[in-house]
Protein backbone atom coordinates (compact mmCIF):
# COMPACT_ATOMS: atom_id res chain seq x y z
CA UNK A 1 0.00 0.00 0.00
CA UNK A 2 1.35 3.57 -1.09
CA UNK A 3 2.61 5.06 2.40
CA UNK A 4 1.63 8.84 0.59
CA UNK A 5 -1.90 7.99 0.42
CA UNK A 6 -2.32 6.36 3.62
CA UNK A 7 -0.85 9.74 5.48
CA UNK A 8 -3.60 11.41 3.06
CA UNK A 9 -6.27 9.07 4.84
CA UNK A 10 -4.96 9.70 7.88
CA UNK A 11 -4.90 5.72 9.13
CA UNK A 12 -1.82 6.27 11.42
CA UNK A 13 -2.85 8.85 13.20
CA UNK A 14 -6.59 7.20 13.49
CA UNK A 15 -4.82 4.48 14.94
CA UNK A 16 -2.83 6.23 17.38
CA UNK A 17 -6.07 8.02 18.47
CA UNK A 18 -7.74 4.50 19.32
CA UNK A 19 -4.75 3.56 21.77
CA UNK A 20 -4.70 7.10 23.50
CA UNK A 21 -8.74 7.19 23.97
CA UNK A 22 -7.86 3.57 25.23
CA UNK A 23 -5.46 4.84 27.79
CA UNK A 24 -7.65 7.83 28.84
CA UNK A 25 -10.87 5.88 29.43
CA UNK A 26 -8.99 4.19 32.40
CA UNK A 27 -10.61 0.38 32.19
CA UNK A 28 -13.98 2.39 31.01
CA UNK A 29 -13.49 -0.14 27.83
CA UNK A 30 -12.69 -3.22 29.80
CA UNK A 31 -16.30 -4.97 29.91
CA UNK A 32 -16.45 -4.66 25.94
CA UNK A 33 -13.34 -5.93 25.19
CA UNK A 34 -13.65 -8.89 27.50
CA UNK A 35 -17.48 -9.50 26.10
CA UNK A 36 -15.92 -8.63 22.15
CA UNK A 37 -12.88 -12.05 23.30
CA UNK A 38 -15.25 -14.18 24.84
CA UNK A 39 -17.29 -14.37 21.43
CA UNK A 40 -14.92 -14.76 19.24
CA UNK A 41 -13.72 -17.79 21.08
CA UNK A 42 -16.71 -18.92 21.97
CA UNK A 43 -17.47 -18.67 17.70
CA UNK A 44 -14.41 -20.11 17.17
CA UNK A 45 -15.01 -23.46 19.24
CA UNK A 46 -17.37 -25.22 17.08
CA UNK A 47 -14.50 -24.48 13.98
CA UNK A 48 -12.44 -26.88 11.93
CA UNK A 49 -8.41 -25.35 13.40
CA UNK A 50 -6.57 -25.59 10.76
CA UNK A 51 -6.67 -21.64 9.91
CA UNK A 52 -8.12 -18.47 11.07
CA UNK A 53 -7.83 -14.48 10.16
CA UNK A 54 -8.63 -11.84 12.05
CA UNK A 55 -9.82 -8.62 10.25
CA UNK A 56 -9.08 -5.01 11.74
CA UNK A 57 -6.71 -6.58 14.38
CA UNK A 58 -4.96 -3.03 15.30
CA UNK A 59 -3.65 -2.87 18.91
CA UNK A 60 -5.10 -6.24 19.54
CA UNK A 61 -7.44 -4.93 22.21
CA UNK A 62 -10.20 -6.92 21.50
CA UNK A 63 -8.15 -9.98 19.93
CA UNK A 64 -7.37 -12.80 22.04
CA UNK A 65 -4.38 -13.67 20.08
CA UNK A 66 -2.89 -15.93 22.72
CA UNK A 67 -5.88 -18.11 23.13
CA UNK A 68 -6.30 -18.30 19.03
CA UNK A 69 -2.36 -19.41 18.91
CA UNK A 70 -3.63 -22.27 21.15
CA UNK A 71 -6.62 -23.39 18.96
CA UNK A 72 -5.93 -22.97 15.40
CA UNK A 73 -2.61 -24.08 13.56
CA UNK A 74 -2.18 -20.24 11.65
CA UNK A 75 -3.53 -17.05 12.67
CA UNK A 76 -3.13 -14.62 10.47
CA UNK A 77 -3.64 -10.79 11.17
CA UNK A 78 -4.86 -8.26 8.51
CA UNK A 79 -4.82 -4.43 9.17
CA UNK A 80 -4.06 -1.36 6.74
CA UNK A 81 -1.52 -0.49 9.62
CA UNK A 82 -0.12 -2.90 11.94
CA UNK A 83 1.46 -0.90 15.27
CA UNK A 84 5.49 -1.80 15.76
CA UNK A 85 4.62 -2.79 19.39
CA UNK A 86 2.23 -5.45 17.94
CA UNK A 87 4.65 -6.51 15.67
CA UNK A 88 7.01 -6.91 18.14
CA UNK A 89 4.64 -8.74 20.43
CA UNK A 90 3.68 -11.57 18.20
CA UNK A 91 7.44 -12.80 17.41
CA UNK A 92 6.63 -14.97 20.49
CA UNK A 93 3.55 -16.98 18.82
CA UNK A 94 5.33 -18.56 15.91
CA UNK A 95 2.09 -20.08 14.25
CA UNK A 96 0.84 -15.42 13.58
CA UNK A 97 1.59 -13.67 10.86
CA UNK A 98 0.85 -10.07 10.06
CA UNK A 99 -0.35 -9.13 6.75
CA UNK A 100 -0.40 -5.05 5.87
CA UNK A 101 -3.61 -4.87 3.34
CA UNK A 102 -6.57 -2.64 2.84
CA UNK A 103 -9.53 -4.48 3.97
CA UNK A 104 -12.34 -2.42 2.04
CA UNK A 105 -10.30 -2.85 -1.14
CA UNK A 106 -11.42 1.02 -1.94
CA UNK A 107 -8.22 3.06 -0.76
CA UNK A 108 -6.58 3.34 -3.70
CA UNK A 109 -9.55 3.13 -5.74
CA UNK A 110 -10.99 6.36 -3.88
CA UNK A 111 -7.54 8.19 -4.05
CA UNK A 112 -7.13 7.81 -7.92
CA UNK A 113 -10.96 8.05 -8.71
CA UNK A 114 -11.17 11.52 -6.84
CA UNK A 115 -8.33 12.86 -8.82
CA UNK A 116 -10.51 12.07 -11.97
CA UNK A 117 -13.59 13.36 -9.97
CA UNK A 118 -12.31 17.28 -9.04
CA UNK A 119 -12.22 17.82 -13.39
CA UNK A 120 -15.43 16.27 -14.10
CA UNK A 121 -17.93 14.80 -11.34
CA UNK A 122 -18.49 11.12 -11.23
CA UNK A 123 -20.77 9.05 -9.71
CA UNK A 124 -19.30 7.44 -6.20
CA UNK A 125 -21.12 3.78 -7.11
CA UNK A 126 -18.22 3.88 -10.26
CA UNK A 127 -16.00 2.81 -7.76
CA UNK A 128 -14.67 -0.88 -7.72
CA UNK A 129 -12.94 -2.61 -4.96
CA UNK A 130 -9.66 -3.95 -5.62
CA UNK A 131 -8.17 -6.38 -2.92
CA UNK A 132 -4.27 -6.92 -3.37
CA UNK A 133 -2.10 -9.84 -2.11
CA UNK A 134 -2.88 -13.59 -1.52
CA UNK A 135 -4.41 -13.36 1.81
CA UNK A 136 -7.88 -12.28 0.04
CA UNK A 137 -7.84 -15.93 -1.72
CA UNK A 138 -6.99 -17.57 1.75
CA UNK A 139 -9.40 -15.71 3.58
CA UNK A 140 -11.68 -17.15 1.57
CA UNK A 141 -10.77 -20.52 2.36
CA UNK A 142 -10.22 -20.42 6.16
CA UNK A 143 -11.85 -22.07 8.77
CA UNK A 144 -12.96 -19.17 10.84
CA UNK A 145 -12.50 -15.30 9.93
CA UNK A 146 -13.36 -12.84 12.61
CA UNK A 147 -13.95 -9.27 11.64
CA UNK A 148 -13.68 -7.45 14.98
CA UNK A 149 -15.37 -4.21 15.79
CA UNK A 150 -14.51 -2.21 12.40
CA UNK A 151 -17.60 -2.75 9.81
CA UNK A 152 -19.00 0.77 11.05
CA UNK A 153 -15.31 2.17 11.00
CA UNK A 154 -14.56 0.85 6.95
CA UNK A 155 -15.76 3.90 5.34
CA UNK A 156 -14.83 6.93 8.11
CA UNK A 157 -11.46 7.84 6.76
CA UNK A 158 -12.49 7.34 3.19
CA UNK A 159 -15.65 9.20 3.02
CA UNK A 160 -13.77 12.11 5.43
CA UNK A 161 -11.21 11.85 2.62
CA UNK A 162 -14.21 12.38 -0.33
CA UNK A 163 -15.60 14.98 1.61
CA UNK A 164 -12.44 17.43 1.53
CA UNK A 165 -13.33 17.80 -2.45
CA UNK A 166 -16.82 19.09 -1.24
CA UNK A 167 -18.42 17.69 -4.70
CA UNK A 168 -21.09 15.36 -3.32
CA UNK A 169 -23.91 15.73 -1.05
CA UNK A 170 -24.40 13.84 2.03
CA UNK A 171 -26.81 11.33 0.63
CA UNK A 172 -24.32 10.46 -1.92
CA UNK A 173 -22.01 9.52 0.14
CA UNK A 174 -24.23 7.60 2.95
CA UNK A 175 -24.79 5.61 -0.03
CA UNK A 176 -21.25 4.66 -0.62
CA UNK A 177 -21.38 4.15 2.98
CA UNK A 178 -23.25 1.26 2.74
CA UNK A 179 -21.93 0.27 -0.57
CA UNK A 180 -18.27 -0.26 1.00
CA UNK A 181 -20.19 -1.93 4.26
CA UNK A 182 -22.17 -4.13 1.87
CA UNK A 183 -18.63 -5.29 0.42
CA UNK A 184 -17.45 -6.44 3.70
CA UNK A 185 -20.59 -8.06 4.82
CA UNK A 186 -20.85 -9.68 0.92
CA UNK A 187 -16.89 -10.79 1.69
CA UNK A 188 -16.82 -12.73 4.60
CA UNK A 189 -17.12 -16.49 4.25
CA UNK A 190 -20.61 -17.89 5.29
CA UNK A 191 -20.90 -19.98 8.12
CA UNK A 192 -17.48 -19.73 9.25
CA UNK A 193 -17.50 -16.00 9.78
CA UNK A 194 -18.03 -14.05 13.19
CA UNK A 195 -19.03 -10.46 12.97
CA UNK A 196 -18.47 -7.96 15.72
CA UNK A 197 -19.69 -4.53 15.44
CA UNK A 198 -21.00 -1.09 16.94
CA UNK A 199 -24.07 -0.08 15.28
CA UNK A 200 -25.65 2.48 17.14
CA UNK A 201 -23.79 5.85 18.90
CA UNK A 202 -25.89 7.27 21.64
CA UNK A 203 -25.12 10.63 23.42
CA UNK A 204 -25.90 10.77 27.10
CA UNK A 205 -26.38 13.80 29.44
CA UNK A 206 -25.84 11.74 32.66
CA UNK A 207 -27.72 8.67 31.87
CA UNK A 208 -30.70 10.18 29.64
CA UNK A 209 -29.95 9.66 25.48
CA UNK A 210 -30.38 12.77 23.98
CA UNK A 211 -29.25 11.49 20.68
CA UNK A 212 -28.63 8.68 19.20
CA UNK A 213 -26.94 7.99 15.90
CA UNK A 214 -26.88 4.82 13.51
CA UNK A 215 -23.47 3.93 12.36
CA UNK A 216 -24.94 0.77 9.81
CA UNK A 217 -26.18 1.89 6.57
CA UNK A 218 -27.84 -1.61 5.82
CA UNK A 219 -29.87 -4.40 7.46
CA UNK A 220 -27.22 -6.80 8.90
CA UNK A 221 -27.85 -10.14 8.65
CA UNK A 222 -30.04 -12.80 10.62
CA UNK A 223 -27.84 -14.89 12.76
CA UNK A 224 -29.15 -17.90 14.74
CA UNK A 225 -26.13 -16.75 17.55
CA UNK A 226 -25.79 -13.20 18.54
CA UNK A 227 -25.23 -11.05 21.77
CA UNK A 228 -25.60 -7.52 22.19
CA UNK A 229 -23.74 -5.33 24.58
CA UNK A 230 -23.13 -1.45 25.36
CA UNK A 231 -19.40 -0.02 24.76
CA UNK A 232 -18.75 3.12 27.15
CA UNK A 233 -16.82 4.66 23.95
CA UNK A 234 -16.02 7.98 25.72
CA UNK A 235 -17.22 8.83 29.73
CA UNK A 236 -14.86 11.71 29.82
CA UNK A 237 -16.72 13.76 27.19
CA UNK A 238 -13.81 14.37 24.61
CA UNK A 239 -15.34 12.83 21.68
CA UNK A 240 -18.91 15.09 22.14
CA UNK A 241 -18.36 17.84 24.52
CA UNK A 242 -19.69 18.08 27.71
CA UNK A 243 -21.80 14.46 26.37
CA UNK A 244 -20.82 10.78 27.43
CA UNK A 245 -20.32 8.65 24.16
CA UNK A 246 -22.03 5.21 24.16
CA UNK A 247 -22.07 2.71 21.33
CA UNK A 248 -24.56 -0.15 20.89
CA UNK A 249 -22.50 -3.45 19.82
CA UNK A 250 -23.80 -6.46 18.17
CA UNK A 251 -21.85 -9.92 18.20
CA UNK A 252 -23.23 -12.66 15.48
CA UNK A 253 -21.86 -15.53 13.61
CA UNK A 254 -22.82 -15.17 10.09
Amino acid sequence: MNKRILKKFGFKNDQQGIMNRYIRESGGWEKHIINTKEFILQSAKLKNKTNCIILGSGWLLDVPINELSKLFDKVTLVDIIHPSQITHKIKKLKNVEIIESDITGFIEPVYYFMQKAKKTKLGLHQIKSIYSGSWFNEFKNSDFVVSVNILNQLDILICDYILKFNIYSAQEINEFRKIIQQNHLNALPKGKSCLITDYEELRLDDDKVIKNKPLIYLDLPESNNSKKWQWNFDMNQTYHKKLNTVFEVIGMEV
